[in-house]
């Protein structure tokens, strides 16, 4: 999964748990170790983090698999070359900063739904603008 790069210190409980239980790189692993254990958890707080372990996975699971809602179809479809976007600013319209929330928590089929979506709307929009030329020629 995309994740943002920083430090092992900034990481949650239940982040560093999911490092120690699914990472494939030793060293980050033994960070993540340390880290918890220097976090002092009594055996209560071990328990809850257990559980609210299962329930990140879940919701990560869950992510994977979410489709766009309505509203977010119509936005990529629309408005996505419609929003402003300055010249000096790579990433800040609309669809890609969604685009990239969508890739950095996991949301792998609305990113998949909302790219498809934005081609559609492009031959859709190319379409109306042919169109209206044709249209337009064929009233002179």
């Amino acid at each position: 999964m995309y994740q943002i790069k920083r430090a092992i210190h900034q990481y949650s409980n239940v982040e560093l748990l999911d490092v120690i239980k699914t990472e494939k790189d030793k060293i980050k692993i033994d960070k993540a170790k340390k880290e918890l254990e220097s976090r002092n958890l009594n055996d209560e707080h071990r328990k809850n983090l257990e559980t609210e372990y299962v329930m990140y996975k879940e919701l990560e699971e869950k992510r994977k698999v979410e489709p766009l809602t309505n509203e977010e179809w119509f936005s990529f479809f629309f408005l996505s070359f419609f929003t402003p976007k300055p010249q000096w600013q790579d990433n800040d319209s609309f669809s890609e900063s969604e685009l990239q929330r969508f890739k950095r928590y996991g949301y792998y089929k609305k990113l998949k739904q909302a790219r498809t979506t934005m081609f559609l709307g492009a031959i859709f929009w190319t379409v109306i603008f042919m169109l209206v030329i044709i249209i337009s020629k064929m009233l002179r």
